[in-house]
């Protein structure tokens, strides 16, 4: 079978699509991660590479996204790859793959692969396992028992008024981390017009004028919830925080929006955070792993 490769032409966004619906409903679960999907289609800055088979069916699809860095780093180019189920036996992933390397000449590279398939074709093409993230599941709804912010006033987002104080919690939170630890006013306003947005799901902990932590939920199209950011800015660690937080998130979800289901992905190497997830019964249901190639 012949693939041509190529720089995906705004003029296929309607087939694109339609293809990403196809390939996420036949392995019923997003197939891109968040990020990459609100730039799909040239919604955003990104770069973009198709494979079409001989009769120009779109059968493969992937991209470049640009992450700033965290204190004063350049910053590293994201890579996702989505691939139609009948083509899977490594050949046009390793293309997709390369092309977009190529894309991404000369600066940090990660990239991530959502399916087992993608995983192959990575260590087939030379790359290295650097992380991993983990999909952890539970039913709704729970019962945390008394949930305690003993020192803490507990509100909800309110637009136009929290956003550079969450900000600068969640960016201290989460420093250093390559993807969420420099997170920008516009990186903030694309994710509030979601149309998944519930200011009401979206809890902020206060030590007087100073915001210590918060816990963002959000529910997806198929109706399953997610604990969608949750962090404690480091100066209020180790106080139970952390905890408090994540029960309101899920009792939000389980008995005011009635989801009965909800996920949350953490990485791997956080020993504490996992082990908070497994004390609430969350169970690993995928692993997402992130490759770098060896320059």
């Amino acid at each position: 079978m012949g693939v041509i490769a190529s720089r995906f032409h705004p003029d296929m966004r309607d087939e694109l699509l339609s293809f990403i619906r196809s390939v996420a409903a036949v392995d019923a679960e997003p197939v891109l991660s968040e990020s990459k999907a609100m730039r799909l289609g040239g919604r955003l800055d990104a770069r973009e590479q198709v494979v079409v088979d001989a009769d120009a069916r779109l059968i493969g699809y992937g991209q470049a996204a640009w992450h700033r860095g965290s204190g004063g780093d350049s910053g590293h180019w994201a890579l996702e790859i989505v691939v139609g189920p009948e083509y899977r036996d490594g050949r046009i992933a390793e293309t997709l793959i390369d092309a977009l390397h190529r894309e991404a000449a000369g600066s940090d590279v990660t990239l991530w692969a959502r399916s087992p398939y993608i995983a192959a074709a990575a260590r087939a093409s030379g790359w290295r396992r650097q992380r991993e993230l983990l999909e952890m599941r539970r039913s709704l709804p729970i019962d945390c028992g008394d949930i305690a912010f003993d020192g803490f006033t507990v509100s909800t987002f309110r637009m136009g008024v929290d956003e550079a104080a969450w900000l600068r919690a969640n960016n201290a939170a989460f420093a250093g981390h390559p993807e969420n630890g420099s997170l920008t006013r516009r990186d903030l306003e694309q994710k509030i017009a979601q149309p998944w947005f519930d200011s009401e799901g979206f809890f902020l902990a206060w030590d007087r004028e100073e915001l210590a932590g918060s816990c963002w939920t959000k529910i997806h199209d198929d109706g399953i919830g997610e604990i969608y950011i949750v962090g404690v800015v480091p100066g209020w660690a180790g106080r139970g925080l952390g905890k408090a937080l994540v029960c309101l998130g899920l009792d939000y979800l389980g008995n005011v929006r009635h989801v009965s289901k909800v996920k949350l992905f953490v990485e791997a190497d956080n020993v504490r955070a996992v082990a908070l997830y497994r004390k609430l019964r969350f169970e690993t249901t995928r692993v997402v792993e992130a490759f770098s190639y060896p320059e």
